[in-house]
């Protein structure tokens, strides 16, 4: 219980909107991570009990990082991006966003964290539909920050299991990040 409001219950980390933490939770956030920064970058992540995440380096020193947004921070102070990052150009636009078996909730929750972090200036809208209908997730990314709010399925609400929708400029090279980093992520292990 947070309390500084004093309605007596915490908010959610917009991380944890996507799916709850837990130990297996964080271990998928933080192999989706390792993935995305690619070999490369010289560094490993690793799920921190039920804390966070650990970020080491080739030498083996050690940060640790109770958030994907730190996470990131610490990533991009050590000079890493994300594999085969392109910056997001182009005019305002939806687009639907079709991932082969769904989408993946860690690997979202990473890539989102991903764009806050390396394209500072993003302004995104992330719509997630719940391939069971129960709900839909709107992750807003804008001024290197990630917002996640529950939006409730209903007869006037957003389509039950359809496409994730990505919107705002550069939208259309979002999506392909996107495409791409649900790809990497699941990689050769996952019969790609």
């Amino acid at each position: 219980m947070c309390g500084a409001c004093g309605a007596g219950r915490s908010v959610p980390r917009w991380e944890d909107v996507l799916a709850r933490p837990g130990r297996s939770v964080l271990a998928d956030r933080a192999a989706r991570t390792e993935r995305l920064l690619g070999p490369g970058s010289g560094l490993r992540v690793r799920a921190w009990m039920s804390a966070g995440y650990l970020l080491a380096d080739r030498v083996g020193r050690t940060v640790h990082a109770a958030d994907l947004d730190t996470l990131w921070r610490a990533a991009a102070e050590r000079g890493a991006r994300p594999a085969g990052w392109r910056p997001l150009r182009g005019p305002a636009a939806t687009v639907p966003v079709e991932v082969p078996g769904g989408w993946d909730p860690a690997t979202v929750a990473v890539w989102c964290a991903a764009v806050a972090r390396t394209e500072p200036d993003a302004s995104l809208k992330v719509t997630l539909p719940d391939p069971g209908g129960a709900r839909t997730v709107l992750v807003e990314i804008g001024s290197g920050a990630v917002r996640a709010t529950v939006l409730e399925a209903g007869p006037d609400g957003p389509e039950r299991g359809g496409a994730i929708l990505v919107g705002g400029v550069g939208a259309a090279g979002a999506a392909r990040h996107l495409t791409d980093c649900h790809q990497v992520a699941r990689g050769p292990a996952d019969g790609l």
